[in-house]
């Protein structure tokens, strides 16, 4: 609907352009004015899509009008109305942009079509401005999905550590507010018992990050948010003088001991500040290490990561100790395995000075390794040791003390043993299985037994014992069992010649394949065509 401000300073002109207007054309009068000034205050307090105007009225003309109106931002189209004499200021009232210039005296059919026209015009600018505005929601909700995304790779290049997870994300300048200044992440963490419902920590979690949101927000060029599980994580883009009032403004919040029925405490942590977009991995990193010294320093409080800190100690468990733990878990040696981990677990007490990031990270370490053996990396079971592993992040994240990361490991490591065994009871071991799986995938080449053994993640000499004692036969052994039952299979069923049939199983010499068919099957591959057909 059309919504039309009438000025002329003769209240009959009024009358009569408001009569002149077809019924059948929606719009409303929304004002009137007999003076140009009457007539300006109106436009800006009604805001009208189109102003009939004289082009002569007291005060200020229909052309000054036009041009305040203008100067002034407002976007209202302007239909003038003047008698012959004043035509003169048809190209005054053009450099202004009016939409129509009529002459006296005014014709229902003239105005009329001025109207449709501008309302048309109105129809398309709408319409554009429809998919404009489509437009810009589109892509302000891509770019919140990219953010989100781009948070929760970094999380999980956290949580994957152990895991070897390789995604995390990167493209910031495309999706961030970059400016000169500093990145920082800052967690905020729930420390509650891990019974606590789920829904009760996520409301809550929530909750408390917005409130840290807000308070750090103003200080900030940009901010992004991502919860999960105990954690919120906070990136901070923001200028070098404006950090030390965030890490002010934290430190207040965190004063704030009323939490909903007292079931948890308030931990924060910020890691070390980078300039670059690309050392964004670095902050996260950082502040993961600073949130888990509250192990040892206490709950409650802010841990800053300084510079200085070294955070990117490799930990990894030494050939040596893999091979050890390898044995223990073939033998399901429970016996050697806490007197192995036991030892572990002091010598990383030592080497680390009782850092917990350290010792959760070995721990971890530990665990994952474990239940990648058990595992064996089979493709199809691979993903349940990737999910263990994150749950023991998720779990670890607990605990608030080194004796309680400690207890949970022990409690982790005692489950795996069970698993062992209950692994063993079942029948052949995951490593077994694995080896066994890739001879049945790939008999037909020319394979050598250090990629079978490779295949469970095993040495050679511990792999091809492993396999003998579990089995009672040798790789090599299942290797030829395996080819000879397919090459039986293709002799019954197809037409192919003996030659083609040796190649099909993998042999390129078909006498050796005749000799070991012979051995296996008791008589000539030809003969067993006879004797099939």
């Amino acid at each position: 609907m059309l919504r039309i401000l009438i000025a002329d300073d003769e209240v009959s002109i009024i009358q009569l352009i408001k009569k002149l207007i077809k019924p059948g054309l929606p719009h409303e009068v929304v004002g009137e004015a007999t003076d140009g000034k009457s007539a300006l205050e109106l436009i800006e307090k009604r805001h009208p899509d189109i102003v009939v105007t004289d082009i002569r009225m007291p005060g200020i003309s229909g052309i000054d009008l036009l041009r305040t109106a203008r100067e002034r931002g407002i976007s209202a189209e302007f239909i003038i109305i003047s008698g012959y004499k004043d035509f003169c200021y048809a190209k005054d009232a053009i450099k202004y942009g009016v939409a129509e210039y009529l002459l006296k005296p005014i014709r229902a059919e003239e105005l009329n079509g001025a109207l449709e026209a501008i309302e048309e015009k109105q129809g398309e600018r709408e319409k554009l401005q429809t998919r404009i505005a489509d437009m810009e929601q589109a892509i302000a909700q891509d770019r919140a999905r990219k953010r989100r995304e781009a948070m929760a790779g970094y999380v999980r290049r956290l949580e994957g550590r152990a895991a070897g997870e390789a995604d995390f994300a990167c493209g910031w300048k495309d999706i961030f507010s970059v400016q000169q200044g500093l990145f920082a992440v800052l967690i905020v963490k729930l420390d509650v018992e891990e019974a606590v419902e789920e829904s009760f920590l996520s409301r809550n979690l929530e909750v408390l990050g917005d409130k840290y949101y807000r308070a750090v927000r103003g200080d900030c060029f940009d901010v992004e948010m991502y919860c999960k599980d105990t954690r919120c994580y906070l990136l901070m883009h923001m200028g070098e003088q404006k950090y030390p009032e965030i890490l002010r403004k934290v430190e207040l919040l965190l004063k704030d001991k009323i939490t909903p029925y007292n079931l948890y405490q308030v931990s924060a942590a910020v890691g070390s500040v980078e300039r670059n977009t690309k050392r964004l991995e670095n902050v996260f990193s950082s502040a993961d290490y600073a949130i888990r010294q509250r192990l040892v320093g206490g709950r409650g409080k802010l841990a800053v990561c300084s510079e200085k800190t070294d955070f990117r100690m490799p930990v990894q468990l030494s050939g040596e100790a893999r091979q050890q733990l390898d044995h223990i878990l073939f033998d399901r040696d429970e016996t050697a395995f806490w007197e192995w981990y036991d030892r572990a677990y002091q010598e990383a007490r030592r080497q680390f000075k009782e850092n917990p990031y350290y010792l959760n990270l070995f721990l971890e370490t530990v665990a994952c390794y474990t239940e990648a053996v058990l595992y064996a990396r089979d493709p199809q079971i691979g993903e349940p040791a990737r999910s263990f592993c994150l749950q023991v992040f998720k779990r670890a994240d607990f605990c608030c003390s080194n004796e309680e990361l400690y207890g949970l490991y022990w409690k982790i490591a005692t489950e795996q043993m069970e698993k062992a065994r209950q692994m063993h009871k079942d029948g052949v071991s995951r490593p077994i299985k694995c080896m066994k799986k890739y001879i049945q995938g790939h008999f037909a080449e020319n394979l050598l037994l250090e990629e079978i053994v490779h295949a469970a993640d095993l040495s050679y000499s511990y792999g091809s014992s492993m396999f003998k004692k579990e089995t009672g036969i040798t790789i090599t052994q299942y290797l030829t069992q395996v080819r000879m039952e397919e090459a039986q299979r293709l002799i019954r069923e197809t037409s192919l010649t003996i030659n083609e049939v040796a190649c099909k199983v993998g042999y390129t010499d078909t006498r050796y394949f005749s000799k070991l068919f012979i051995r296996t099957v008791g008589i000539k591959p030809v003969d067993y065509r006879k004797f099939y057909s």
